[in-house]
C-alpha cells in the first residue's frame, strides 16, 4: 500500500520513525510530507529518509478558499474557547500561551473569564460552523496526485495558524474517500493543544486515559479510537546501558563510589530557565544542608531540557558532587551517543526528580523512584495541566509529590532507603499508561497493524471505554 504521513517537521521521526520503518520493511511505500521541511536541526539524523521504500514528497499546500482569513479566525477561536471551559479553569498557563496567536479581531477572548459554562455550547456552535467549511480543491489535488491508500496526520491539533492547517488534510482525504487517521504524538497533546475540528476515520492513542480525552474533550466516537500503546517508548524496554556505572560517572565527572540523584529538566514552556535554575540551585542547597548524611552526601546530575540547555550551559553549580550534563544540545532525532547518555543517566540514578516532563514516564519505565515538588512557581504548569495529574496517586500514578522542600527531602530519604518499595505500583502504571496490551508487547507493531487496517478500510476496531480515571471538571 501507499501510506502518506503528514508530519510537522523532521524531528517527529523521533516519535514515528520506528512505525514508518516497520511499515516500509513490510513492503509498503511510505510517503513523508513535512509541513516545515526546513525545520531540521541535524540533516544527518533523519537516516530513515534514505530507506528504499520511504519517499519524501512536497509539503501539502495551504488552502486557498474564498474567506480563508475568516476560516483561520474560526479555528483559532475554537481552540481558544476550549480553555474557557470549567474543566480548564485552573489552566491559566494553557490559555496565556494561546494569546500571541489570537488575531486582533479575537483579542477580546483574552479578557474572557475562565470557567465559563457558556463555553461548551459556544464550542458546539463553532464546530457546527466548521462543518460548513468545504474541503479545499488544491489540497485535494495534492493528495490525489500522491495516490495514497491511507493518510496519517499528526498532531492535527496544533494551536497556531500554521498548526491548524492539517484540518484541511482530513477534510480533503475524506472528500476523496481516502481513509485518514490521527496519530496522537504525546501524552499531553489532547489536553494542551487545539481541538479536533474535522473527524478522522481513526484516532490512534496510547491508553485508556487518552480514549477518555478523545471522547470527552474532542467529541470523537469511541468506536473510532484505537488504543495502541506508546510506540515512542518502545526502545526504552529494549535498551541496555551503554557503559558500566563506573565508566558513566567518571565520564560526566561524578564519584563512581557515591549514589546520585537525577534532576530531569522540563521544556521552556513548563519550566523557563529563569525559574528552573534558581529552583534547582535551592534544591541542591537543601540537599547539602540536610542532617541526613544519605542526602547531604548525594551526588547530583542535572540534565537540562534541550530548550533550556543554553542557559544551563553557563551555570556552575558551585557544589561538590553536582554536575550538568549534557552541556551541548543533542540533535533530534538523537544520535546513539546522545541516547546512551540519556538512558544511562536514568538507569544508574538512585532516584529521579522533575517538575513536569515525559522524562518522568521514561524513568518509570526503568522502574526508578520518581519525585516532584509542587512549587508555587510551577503551579500553573503542574496542577494547571490535566496530563500531569495522571502521574499522581489519585489517578493510580506512582509519582511522589511534596508541597515543601522538607517534605520532599523526607520522601527522597525514604526512596533511597527502600528503592523497590514502589515497584508494584510503578509496574501497574507502566502497564496501563505505556503498554496497555501487555508489558511484553511493543506498541510499534500494534500501531503499524492499525494503520494497515485503516488503509485497507477494514472495519474500525472498537475500544471499550474503561478509563481508570476521570478528567477533572
Amino acid at each position: 500500500m501507499r501510506l502518506l504521513f503528514q508530519l510537522p517537521y523532521p524531528g517527529y521521526l523521533r516519535i514515528y520513525g520506528s512505525t514508518i520503518a516497520l511499515l516500509a520493511d513490510r513492503g509498503h511505500r511510505v510517503l513523508l510530507s513535512y509541513d516545515r521541511p526546513d525545520k531540521r536541526r541535524d540533516p544527518t539524523a533523519a537516516h530513515l529518509e534514505t530507506h528504499e521504500r520511504v519517499e519524501l514528497v512536497p509539503p501539502l499546500p495551504p488552502a486557498q478558499r474564498r474567506g480563508e482569513g475568516a476560516i483561520e479566525k474560526l479555528r483559532l477561536a475554537t481552540d481558544y474557547v476550549r480553555y474557557l471551559e470549567p474543566r480548564f479553569s485552573e489552566s491559566e498557563y494553557l490559555r496565556r500561551r494561546l494569546d500571541p496567536h489570537l488575531p486582533r479581531a479575537l483579542g477580546f477572548l483574552a479578557h474572557a473569564p475562565a470557567g465559563l459554562r457558556a463555553a461548551a455550547p459556544a464550542i458546539r456552535g463553532l464546530l457546527a460552523l466548521e462543518r460548513m467549511v468545504p474541503s479545499d480543491p488544491g489540497v485535494e489535488r495534492a493528495i490525489a496526485s500522491l495516490a495514497p491508500d491511507g493518510v496519517v496526520v499528526t498532531p492535527l491539533i496544533g494551536r497556531t495558524a500554521r498548526g491548524i492547517r492539517q484540518t484541511d488534510t482530513v477534510k480533503a482525504a475524506r472528500k476523496l474517500r481516502i481513509p485518514v487517521g490521527l496519530a496522537v504524538a504525546s501524552w499531553d497533546h489532547l489536553t494542551t493543544k487545539g481541538l479536533v475540528k474535522a473527524l478522522p476515520d481513526r484516532a490512534f492513542v496510547w491508553n485508556d486515559f487518552q480514549v477518555r480525552e478523545a471522547v470527552e474533550l474532542h467529541r470523537l466516537p469511541v468506536d473510532r479510537v484505537v488504543v495502541t500503546g506508546a510506540q515512542l517508548f518502545d526502545p526504552w524496554f529494549e535498551r541496555r546501558p551503554g557503559s558500566t556505572r563506573e565508566e558513566f560517572l567518571t565520564r560526566i565527572g561524578l564519584d563512581p563510589s557515591a549514589a546520585y540523584v537525577l534532576y530531569v529538566g522540563s521544556s521552556r514552556n513548563i519550566a523557563p530557565a529563569e525559574k528552573e535554575i534558581p529552583f534547582v540551585l535551592s534544591w541542591i542547597e537543601a540537599l547539602r544542608a540536610s542532617t541526613d548524611r544519605r542526602l547531604s552526601q548525594l551526588s547530583v546530575l542535572v540534565r537540562p531540557h534541550p530548550g533550556n540547555l543554553l542557559e544551563w550551559s553557563r551555570i556552575a553549580l558551585g557544589s561538590p558532587g553536582a554536575v550538568v550534563a549534557p552541556r551541548v544540545r543533542p540533535s533530534l532525532p538523537m544520535t546513539s551517543d546522545d541516547e546512551a547518555l540519556y538512558y544511562d543517566s536514568i538507569h544508574f540514578a538512585a532516584a529521579v526528580i522533575g517538575i513536569n516532563t515525559s522524562a518522568l514516564v521514561e524513568s518509570f519505565i526503568q522502574r526508578r523512584p520518581v519525585l516532584t515538588i509542587r512549587a508555587p512557581e510551577f503551579r500553573s504548569t503542574q496542577d494547571g495541566t490535566l496530563h500531569f495529574r495522571y502521574l499522581l496517586p489519585a489517578a493510580g500514578g506512582p509519582l511522589h509529590t511534596a508541597a515543601t522542600l522538607d517534605e520532599h527531602l523526607a520522601q527522597l530519604g525514604d526512596a533511597l532507603a527502600a528503592p523497590k518499595r514502589d515497584r508494584e505500583q510503578i509496574e501497574a502504571f507502566v502497564r496501563s499508561f505505556v503498554r496497555p496490551h501487555g508489558l511484553e508487547r511493543p506498541a510499534t507493531p500494534i500501531l503499524a497493524d492499525a494503520i494497515e487496517a485503516l488503509a485497507a478500510q477494514a472495519p474500525p476496531v472498537g475500544v471499550e471505554l474503561r478509563a481508570r480515571t476521570k478528567i477533572a471538571s
